[in-house]
Parts: C-alpha cells; structure tokens; sequence
C-alpha cells in the first residue's frame, strides 16, 4: 500500500465495472488540478458489491484514499471512501450545492531525493519524494 494519501472534491467520468475474481470495482477517470494551471490524470478504483451502481459522468464526489504516481503516468488511487454529491451532474445547477473550498489535499510519508527548487510564483518549493510501492 502507498503512504501517499489524497482526499477531496473531484469529478469523475468513464465508470467501468471490472471483476478481479471474486472482486468487483468500479474505475472512474478523472484529473487533478496543479497550481501551474495543468491537470493530471487519475484513474480511482473502488471497491463495489456486487449490484452497487453506476455514478454518472460529471458527479462531483468527496474521496478518500492512498495514491501512487508513477512518472509520466496517470495517478491510480485506491479509494477507500467516496461520497457522491447529490443531484444530477447533467443540471444547469448542479455546482451550486457543492461547498465552496473543499480542495485537494495530498500528503505523503517518504524521503526528500533532491533539493528543493522554487516553482515559477517564486515561493512554492518543489522536490521529489520517494515513498513505498503501491500494491
């Protein structure tokens, strides 16, 4: 398991139902937003029973869970909670019941491998850390 952890308000699309036997999961895809005004792909695996449904594309949801972050690769998260926002994604007003600054938080437990340099706004420091393996 990773000792990197995320938790926040993202929005998923692309759900996909897939059985490691006897397992079921659902695999949502979604982004994350980088303070550089980029994003960068996050493909969520969750744990579902068998009949759980389907969350519709757009659906705003609270989550919860461990990250790895291969290089150049999409970020897979295991998800150990996910909470959906309720109403329907596909409304004009759907945003509007979503709480205003629930950002994304990552932390990690790990080791610095480099010295810190400054981002581009010359105050965000920036170096890699390396942390266990994702299982």
């Amino acid at each position: 398991m990773s000792t990197v952890t995320l938790t926040g308000n993202i929005c998923i699309r692309g759900g996909r139902l897939q059985t490691i036997s006897p397992t079921y999961y659902w695999f949502y895809e979604s982004v994350l937003p980088i303070t550089n005004d980029s994003n960068v792909p996050l493909q969520l695996r969750v744990y579902s029973p068998p009949g759980d449904s389907l969350l519709q594309d757009d659906t705003i949801v609270r989550v919860f869970g461990r990250i790895f972050a291969p290089p150049s690769s999409k970020i897979l998260m295991d998800v150990t909670s996910i909470v959906p926002y309720p109403g329907d994604p596909a409304s004009d007003n759907y945003e509007e019941n979503i709480p205003n600054g629930t950002s994304v938080a990552i932390w990690g437990v790990g080791a610095v491998v480099n010295n810190a340099e400054y981002g581009a706004d010359s105050k965000t420091r920036l170096f890699d850390l390396a942390v266990s393996d994702y299982v």
